[in-house]
């Protein structure tokens, strides 16, 4: 399959727009596999650069190149290769890494006694020297995917008076086939993304501006537990008098005071927040969590006593020296395991990967019995790159990739209730959901520089975002900026009308 991908892909690179066109696309691959490699470099001049996605594509601005303009690709593990864009073309757009040849491994370790401890000392040393994250601005580009996957929906009338026989068939007919198609279909999905000025400050306070958003979503097939009960709502209502007026209460918690049905609906839902508040929170929190406070969950990093480190090879990265340290919980209150990539010259940590070990789990919350609401973080893992800005001789994360899953359990009664002197006709049911919410994340920074207070303090924010509403995917909204190769997921994702 991998094999047909790959030869589909080379064929699909015939096809792209001449070399010096506003952009440029390229995959890479390992030279004796031909499988794609995922978060390589990409440098095309000193402040400038991509890293490919998960199918080892990438696509880079062409402007103010010319055709013996340097690309410089760059893996751990692997040979770095520089090629101009004249070559690139002439491969057909395919780039082949060779593995690196490291006669180091044994050389190196058995002259100078060197042990993971030591260098995790050195590391954790060195954090405030190497990464500097406050009083900079930072141009992102952010690119969120989000589902839910129902793994279980029930929905039960318990009673209902003022309903024939008919209207409780019909009702428990539609209940049916709805529940059916929702846990048979495909989980709906939500892309974002996201372009935007971050200025930080060092108490992680901060400020954006942000220059353009898009959002790719299926509304009609959208898949929350609001929604749900938003369609299972819309069954009963085709069986209730609309002529009344009624009561709507949802568990132990009033929803509304009076509902008529000759109102006309309320506008479309919508699972997203478009406040900038939230953009700005969820995105201070990606990077708080990848950098190295107190804050962060990159504890494998700050409290090394509970975690085990095995150096396990010695390879290079842009002529440099590179260890590579694995490593896993010692201690029950340690969660992750994982590989962190070491620079021999400063003891900066370069890259890491980290996911939960096995058997360990995150945040939970069981108030099942009580209020009907399960949740269990079951998935969390991520690829962090950090790079050195030549200015300020510091790390700061140059791309994120974070994905979560969340197990989620929830009970919710809903009860119509007939505003009337006389007898009130009821139609009481449940909604019982269970399933997982998916949330994938891709952070990439395109520019970091040091700003001061007189700049900040003349920003104003907004307070809404402007999403750009797309039924597909539209690469030429973002053709003047070197972001991120969107996966073959997101291309192929059509709204439906």
């Amino acid at each position: 399959m991998r094999l047909q991908f790959f030869f589909f892909s080379t064929i699909l690179l015939l096809y792209v727009n001449p070399l010096f066109s506003q952009q440029m696309k390229g995959q890479i691959v390992d030279s004796k596999t031909n499988e794609p490699i995922a978060f390589a470099t990409v440098q095309y001049n000193e402040n400038n650069g991509v890293v490919s996605n998960m199918e080892g594509f990438f696509n880079i601005l062409s402007d103010g190149l010319n055709p013996e303009s340097i690309l410089s690709v760059s893996f751990m593990g692997y040979e770095t290769q520089r090629l101009s864009l004249k070559s690139l073309k002439t491969q057909n757009h395919l780039i082949k890494l060779t593995e690196a040849v490291n006669q180091l491994n044994t050389v190196y370790l058995s002259n100078k006694v060197i042990s993971a401890d030591n260098i995790m000392v050195r590391v954790t040393k060195n954090l405030d020297s190497n990464y500097r994250f406050s009083d900079m601005q930072h141009t992102l580009f952010t690119r969120q995917t989000t589902y839910f996957k129902a793994n279980n929906l029930k929905v039960n009338i318990e009673k209902s008076s003022g309903f024939s026989k008919k209207q409780l068939e019909g009702s428990n007919k539609q209940f049916d086939e709805l529940t059916q198609r929702i846990v048979a279909n495909p989980p709906t999905q939500i892309f974002t993304d996201v372009l935007f000025d971050l200025y930080l400050k060092s108490d992680y306070k901060g400020k954006i501006e942000v220059k353009k958003a898009t959002k790719l979503e299926d509304l009609k097939n959208s898949l929350t537990l609001e929604t749900i009960q938003s369609k299972v709502s819309d069954i009963v209502l085709q069986h209730l008098d609309t002529t009344k007026t009624y009561r709507v209460k949802s568990g132990w918690f009033k929803v509304e005071d009076s509902l008529s049905f000759k109102k006309n609906k309320e506008a479309e839902n919508t699972s997203s927040d478009n406040s900038l508040e939230t953009i700005k929170s969820n995105n201070i929190n990606s990077i708080k969590e990848h950098l190295y406070d107190n804050e962060s969950l990159l504890d494998f990093v700050l409290d090394t006593n509970i975690y085990d480190y095995h150096l396990t090879n010695v390879t290079t990265m842009d002529d440099q020296l590179v260890y590579i340290i694995d490593f896993k919980p010692r201690k029950n209150k340690a969660k992750f395991q994982g590989t962190l990539f070491i620079a021999d010259e400063d003891y900066a940590i370069l890259k890491l990967n980290y996911r939960y070990a096995e058997g360990k789990i995150g945040k939970k919350l069981n108030l099942k019995l009580l209020l009907g609401v399960k949740y269990i973080e079951k998935v969390n893992q991520g690829t962090v790159i950090y790079k050195k800005n030549p200015e300020s001789n510091n790390y700061y994360p140059y791309y994120i990739n974070h994905e979560s899953g969340q197990y989620v359990y929830a009970h919710r009664p809903f009860k119509f209730i007939e505003n009337s002197s006389s007898i009130k006709n009821k139609v009481a049911f449940d909604v019982t959901i269970e399933g997982t919410i998916v949330e994938k994340q891709e952070l990439m920074s395109l520019n970091y520089k040091p700003f001061d207070n007189t700049s900040f303090n003349a920003i104003t924010e907004a307070k809404k975002v402007e999403y750009v509403d797309l039924k597909e995917y539209d690469p030429s909204l973002w053709k003047a900026y070197s972001i991120m190769e969107p996966l073959e997921e997101l291309k192929k994702f059509k709204a439906k009308n």
